[in-house]
């Protein structure tokens, strides 16, 4: 039982990260508007990066653009002017011509509206027949009558008109009825003379997204209970000589999913709103020519062949007439561009589809590269799971891209992709705030044993704590309580104890406020480490500040005790300075950060050797050398058991006496071999005999020794 809060822990983001995902599938699917703008942007990219390519069959649109306008005057033309350029494409031999615009009113410039207008208003009256006066709007209807002219209109949801008599019949294959085409009540038509002569009619609606971007045309639409065809639908009929366009409802488990159109030997796939998702071209890539060259003899001669057997679309892109519309590719495409883009499509059948299961694709793998994500989290390293969840959102991107650019295939990548964030990110923060947690505590346990500056660098920075042992210089400092075994047997153990975890409480946080690394205590002994784990280019001097601040510490701990009756003993300190080799050391089932070297047991016996020196502090030349800003007395050379070179030791002082530079100058000579050297020793004990160091030097003077080499 006692594993299985590790095993919790350790599975817990995956878990987490699974719970996210769920929720945020359901969130999906509850609330989809928020997720469809993310859709619909990834599918313009899409389009924008991958446009489609050029058309072998020619597809032309024919453009009352400005500079038309400029030429033959404002818009609405005279009809006569229209069927002059009606009767010039077809002179050209186009394959169709679908008319972008309505002549729902009769041409106020026809000399029949015109006169009877004069005579009402100026008297006037026309010498001709008014019976025998042109009719521009016949003269129109004429041209519309010599065969392949499809007439729009424009359906609207007011019970206004109806679409006109003549609208292409369908054959409607299957049991369903289309009932999911976009509905219109009425439509504002042409003029009956006109809608008589014409070969066909088709609307002129566009549909627009929520964001005013037309992404997707309406192919067949119900105006009252009559389904007519889109203006690039039926053009496509006449182009093909048909008379039907052939639907078919297409269905999936009793739920209607689409239309198939079929005209002639093209089929086009439709949603359930009857409407083609365009596969744009580059922008304003369509082939225009504008109205004026083909209104024009000599221009229009040079357009034959350009026109001829074309699918030709009149229309304006004019700003002042409004039919602009923003697409994924530009801000303002003509309206009549769509039209053309919808039959180019159809010829060239480059559909893009959205497959029935395309959405129950998408939400299997958002599941699936979720879950992955989540778990990768529980199971590697943080870097490797980014790793892993930076390639699981590039798969649903990878296999967008290549559907849709191979294929003409349409999947919504960002289902996939924001399901493998929101795993991972879930996932992520739960196992960081459970390694935060662990930090913390690991934090905790080392501020008992580091200074707070050293965890502090440690945790922000833990690649410079090494695992395993590396060799570097080392400053170690050892202390040592006197008469702990006479107190131990003297004091009660609770009182003992008390009594030792103030007075190491006391030495550790010195040592650690001092940048040292407590590596052991050993009953009332201290050992203390410097430039490790982090480097502490200063680590002699912080040392050797150390020992004074703990030398002072304990002084006053042990007067304060003493004044309370308890025989509380001295403390001995040894410093020393040399290589050594640090790191985790023990087994797989437990370590010890620590150092082992000489420079060591060095330090070690150098704190023993303050009580044969009556020192309580003894610091090696090794440390020394590598401090300046303390003063040193020098003691002797130590020849320690199991050594061949003997160790200069030396006393830090916490303030220099006057009677120092005299210490120094015989201490040198004494070094020198100068026999006076011993008389001045002795003469400075004399003068003060509470001092250990002179008292050491009188005795040995005394037994007969002239140099500083002493046992210890």
């Amino acid at each position: 039982m006692r594993a299985t809060g590790p095993v919790v822990r350790r599975v817990a983001p995956g878990l987490v990260g699974t719970a996210s995902l769920v929720a945020f599938l359901v969130l999906h699917a509850v609330f989809p508007a928020p997720f469809e703008r993310l859709e619909l942007f990834a599918s313009d990219t899409l389009q924008r990066l991958a446009p489609r390519g050029p058309v072998a069959k020619s597809v032309v649109v024919v453009d009352v653009d400005e500079e038309s306008l400029a030429r033959h005057g404002q818009w609405p033309w005279p009809r006569i002017l229209v069927a002059d350029l009606v009767g010039a494409l077809q002179d050209m031999d186009a394959g169709v011509i679908a008319l972008d615009m309505v002549f729902a009113e009769p041409d106020r410039t026809s000399p029949t509206q015109l006169i009877p207008e004069w005579e009402r208003r100026f008297g006037f009256r026309a010498t001709t027949d008014r019976a025998s006066l042109p009719d521009h709007d016949a003269v129109l209807a004429g041209v519309f009558d010599r065969g392949r002219v499809v007439a729009g209109f424009a359906p609207i949801d007011e019970t206004k008109g109806q679409a006109p008599d003549g609208v292409a019949p369908f054959a409607v294959i299957g049991v369903a009825e289309p009932n999911g085409v976009l509905r219109f009540r009425g439509a504002v038509t042409n003029l009956p003379v006109l809608d008589a002569a014409a070969s066909g009619h088709g609307s002129f609606s566009l549909k627009a997204g929520a964001d005013e971007i037309t992404r997707r045309l309406p192919m067949v639409v119900r105006v009252g209970d009559r389904l007519v065809p889109s203006l690039a639908l039926d053009a496509l009929r006449v182009l093909q000589d048909e008379d039907t366009i052939k639907l078919r409802t297409e269905v999936v488990g009793g739920v209607t999913t689409g239309y198939t159109v079929r005209v002639g030997d093209i089929d086009l796939p439709l949603d359930v709103a009857g409407t083609l998702r365009l596969r744009f071209p580059t922008a304003r890539s369509t082939r225009t020519i504008p109205a004026w060259k083909l209104l024009d003899p000599v221009e229009r001669f040079r357009l034959y062949d350009e026109v001829r057997g074309a699918a030709v679309f009149v229309g304006t892109s004019a700003v002042g007439l409004s039919d602009l519309r923003p697409t994924p590719m530009t801000v303002y495409e003509p309206g009549v561009d769509l039209h053309a883009i919808a039959l180019e499509q159809a010829l060239s059948g480059a559909h893009l589809v959205r497959p029935a299961w395309a959405a129950g694709v998408e939400r299997v793998v958002a599941l699936t590269l979720g879950l992955a994500a989540a778990f990768a989290c529980t199971l590697v390293s943080f870097a490797a799971a980014g790793l892993v969840a930076a390639v699981l959102v590039s798969i649903p991107m990878l296999a967008d891209w290549v559907l849709f650019t191979r294929s003409d295939l349409l999947f919504d990548a960002t289902l996939p992709t924001l399901a493998v964030a929101a795993a991972f990110a879930t996932a992520v923060v739960v196992r960081y705030a459970g390694v935060e947690r662990a930090s913390q505590r690991l934090r905790a346990a080392f501020t008992h044993y580091l200074s707070p500056d050293l965890v502090a660098a440690l945790a922000s920075d833990p690649g410079r704590l090494k695992l395993g042992g590396e060799s570097r210089e080392m400053t170690f400092l050892f202390t040592d309580l006197e008469g702990f075994t006479a107190m131990t047997e003297a004091a009660g153990a609770e009182a003992l104890v008390q009594l030792l975890n103030a007075y190491l409480d006391g030495m550790c946080s010195i040592a650690m406020a001092h940048g040292g690394t407590v590596d052991k205590i050993v009953g009332d002994a201290v050992h203390v480490m410097f430039n490790a784990p982090l480097d502490q280019p200063d680590h002699a001097e912080r040392a050797v500040t150390c020992a004074l601040a703990l030398d002072a510490f304990a002084q006053d701990f042990k007067l304060r005790q003493r004044a309370a009756g308890v025989a509380f003993g001295t403390t001995r300190i040894g410093v020393n300075t040399g290589p050594a080799v640090v790191g985790n050391f023990g087994g797989s089932r437990r370590f010890d950060y620590t150092a082992h070297g000489d420079a060591i047991n060095t330090a070690a016996r150098l704190e023993s050797a303050n009580k044969a020196l009556g020192t309580r502090i003894c610091v090696s030349r090794a440390t020394c050398d590598q401090v300046s800003g303390h003063t040193f007395r020098p003691v002797g050379t130590l020849m320690l058991r199991g050594k061949s070179i003997g160790v200069e030791v030396f006393e830090p002082l916490a303030e220099a006496s006057t009677s120092l530079p005299a210490y120094l100058d015989a201490f040198a000579r004494l070094v020198a071999g100068d026999e006076g050297a011993a008389d001045d020793l002795l003469r400075l004990h004399t003068a003060d005999p509470n001092d250990p160091i002179l008292a050491l030097h009188a005795r040995r003077i005394g037994a007969g020794a002239r140099d500083t080499r002493m046992a210890a």
